[in-house]
């Protein structure tokens, strides 16, 4: 797994880089001294760990997770105990107290370990959607978006074919558990590696504009890794 340390301490990330080292099947990529710092990281890297501080200057590890709906697991490390509630109603995995020892580390990697496979092996590759009658097989990558139109969802392909079934987005939503798609307006869902390019207020996929709603549009930029 790759992890992110985040903590305004120099002593205290050294001291979780250390023991993470120790840990055979995770790896470092990176290190901050805060939550922004923090978020900016995660928007050009891939992470599946943050151990994360809470108590931070600039934006603390409580907000960054409030902020960021699609953040990566998290193990909070900190003094403080008030925030233990709230964290995991947003369902960290796990959350330790300073000072850090391995034992109690090692268990908080196991549960993250877990959840790790799981969501690694739960992501589907395909559909079967329901068209005049009979189930045709759908691969995720031929999908260029889904639109919703009424009643029904229009799947765009990069064959050109459509493939319209009585649905709603919300539960086609649901169904495509897949990390390259994401809902970008009430009307829209759109494989994000067929992306060409993105403006304020759409993106442009093929010769498609699909509008990008205003609360749509931090999510979507969280999830592209931009220069």
């Amino acid at each position: 797994m790759r992890c992110l340390i985040v903590d305004d301490d120099e002593m205290a990330r050294k001291s979780l880089e250390l023991m993470c080292d120790k840990i055979e099947d995770l790896t470092v990529v990176g290190m901050c001294e805060n939550g922004l710092e923090a978020l900016n990281f995660l928007n050009k890297e891939e992470v599946d760990l943050i151990l994360l501080d809470i108590e931070m200057p600039e934006l603390n590890g409580m907000e960054l997770v409030r902020m960021k709906p699609d953040i990566p697991q998290v193990i909070f490390t900190t003094t403080l105990k008030e925030y233990a509630l709230e964290a995991f109603e947003y369902k960290v995995t796990d959350y330790l107290h300073k000072p850090i020892v391995l034992s109690r580390l090692l268990k908080a990697i196991d549960k993250a370990r877990e959840v790790h496979g799981k969501k690694t092996s739960k992501e589907i590759n395909e559909l079967y959607v329901k068209v005049d009658g009979r189930h045709v097989r759908l691969s995720l990558d031929d999908i260029l978006y889904v639109e919703s139109i009424g009643d029904y969802v229009v799947f765009h392909t990069e064959k050109k074919e459509k493939f319209i079934v009585h649905s709603t987005l919300k539960n086609i939503d649901a169904k495509i558990d897949n990390s390259k798609f994401l809902k970008v307006h009430r009307s829209y869902i759109v494989n994000l590696s067929k992306i060409v390019d993105i403006e304020e207020t759409n993106l442009v996929i093929k010769d498609k504009v699909i509008p990008i709603s205003r609360a749509h549009k931090p999510v979507l930029m969280n999830h592209i890794k931009t220069l």
